[in-house]
């Protein structure tokens, strides 16, 4: 008999089975130990009171993740994942898991519902289109080992004034966009740090990142999660490359550099990864649903 619980209500390494299972198979390898299923959870800020986890007897069997955050009085859901073992799939249980998200949501009073999703999923999109799910933008994975060379025009550097400080910073900004995908926001990049570009004083563009180092302090890795220029502002695209060019800075050496789900509207920073030699290695629809208050 299937039944369903929250996250809360069962032993973590219940959790992470039915995660295993969820995704066995999938596009990309989610598979993961413990310690790093758990730092996810806090990372993103996912919450095991509204996650859900789906059970045949006492063997897991499916999985979804909910996160919340909360931001100028609204609130904004996210689904971090809905997976069901191969077994099962094709009998509508992801239609069950997706109704008991909702509850989640109406539970913590969410405004806005957030997800993403490969574009080749598309018994997926259908699914979330039937729960009032729209598609609003295309999501960039992008990667590359190789040092990065950027280069601007003569003058640039000189004008531009760059502060150092922690993610919440660039939040700040009035030009900040909040409604980047989930995994893009300033609070998925804990222990990160963000990079503010200054002209004339006032604040003219911004990049979050976090760098990853191995045992012995070794630059092994950096994740950018944000870039982003002041609408309207002249020479954006040598902005886009004068910060670029500290935050993967040649001197970095062959560190993995990733962009975290990059919008591809976002034409004119994609245009300069690209020419940076940064390639897309998967697409993933970004959905979105507003949340009907009751």
């Amino acid at each position: 008999m299937v039944t369903m619980k929250r996250l809360h209500e069962v032993p973590m390494k219940m959790a992470l089975e039915a995660w295993a299972r969820g995704f066995e198979g999938y596009y990309v390898d989610l598979s993961m130990p413990l310690q790093a299923f758990v730092a996810r959870l806090t990372n993103e800020d996912l919450l095991l009171d509204l996650s859900n986890i789906m059970l045949d007897g006492d063997k897991p069997i499916g999985i979804n993740l909910n996160g919340i955050r909360s931001a100028e009085g609204q609130v904004t859901g996210w689904n971090g994942g809905i997976g069901i073992a191969p077994e099962y799939r094709g009998q509508g249980l992801g239609k069950l898991l997706m109704e008991e998200s909702m509850k989640a949501y109406l539970e913590a009073g969410v405004h806005l519902a957030t997800l993403e999703a490969f574009v080749q999923n598309e018994g997926a999109i259908k699914l979330y289109e039937r729960f009032g799910y729209v598609i609003k933008d295309k999501l960039l994975h992008m990667s590359c080992s190789d040092p990065v060379h950027l280069e601007t025009e003569p003058g640039i550097d000189s004008t531009l004034v760059t502060m150092m400080d922690m993610p919440i910073e660039a939040s700040r900004l009035p030009f900040y966009n909040s409604r980047a995908a989930w995994q893009a926001q300033w609070q998925s990049a804990k222990g990160g740090q963000s990079l503010i570009v200054y002209l004339g004083g006032e604040p003219v563009g911004y990049a979050i990142y976090r760098q990853g180092y191995d045992p012995q302090g070794r630059l092994t890795s950096i994740a950018l999660y944000q870039c982003e220029v002041k609408p309207d502002q002249a020479s954006s695209e040598q902005i886009y490359k004068y910060m670029l060019g500290q935050v993967f800075d040649p001197g970095k050496g062959n560190a993995k550099k990733v962009i975290i789900n990059l919008r591809a509207s976002h034409a004119g920073l994609a245009k300069v990864l690209m020419e940076a030699g940064f390639a897309t290695g998967a697409e993933l629809v970004y959905m979105e649903q507003e949340q009907k208050q009751v």
